[in-house]
């Protein structure tokens, strides 16, 4: 499923870089593989969670790496098993988190008739909320949802919810 991700986001960005905390030889081929068929897109490497980081840090932990890891002022974050993410999300992402000033845009798909469902881990963030991350982080937050909350977030629309399922879980 990694190896998919990545093949979907190299088009669309001009750096790739992976977080992971076990099989880095794996996912550093993985990613030389995805980065090599899209000349426009460099290598940002295979990064373990920072080593100040508790064990078993969740999404954030791995947030707050990438961050750190990261040359660019935006990154985009997604999770490997999501595998029919929209291919044009990121650019979607970007255009509304500029259109009204957002630090972070988060993709959203309506869950029943008037109720939203955020995708919080599929998250565009700028740099600019990494000092609002760690201390999240650091006061005992682990929710990434709840975090966004305390920036200056914007929720974007997709129309095809199925495009977020989510392949890591009993039913599937």
């Amino acid at each position: 499923m990694a190896q998919h991700i990545l093949a979907r986001m190299a088009p669309q960005v001009g750096a790739l870089g992976i977080v992971a905390n076990r099989n880095v030889a794996a996912y550093q081929g993985l990613l030389s593989e995805a980065t090599s068929a899209q000349p426009d897109c460099r290598s940002l490497g295979v990064h373990a969670d920072l080593s100040t980081l508790p064990r078993f840090s969740g999404p954030l932990g791995g947030m707050i790496t990438a961050m750190q890891a990261s040359p660019t002022p935006w990154v985009w974050f997604l999770p490997c098993d999501m595998p029919q993410l929209p291919s044009d999300m990121l650019a979607t992402l970007w255009r509304e988190a500029h259109r009204v000033g957002a630090d972070i845009a988060v993709p959203s798909t309506a869950d029943r008739v008037d109720s939203v469902r955020h995708h919080w881990v599929c998250a565009l963030m700028n740099q600019r909320v990494m000092t609002t991350l760690q201390q999240a982080f650091d006061s005992g937050e682990r929710k990434v949802g709840h975090l966004i909350a305390r920036c200056n977030w914007t929720s974007v629309s997709f129309d095809d919810a199925a495009g977020f399922v989510n392949l890591n879980t009993l039913e599937t």
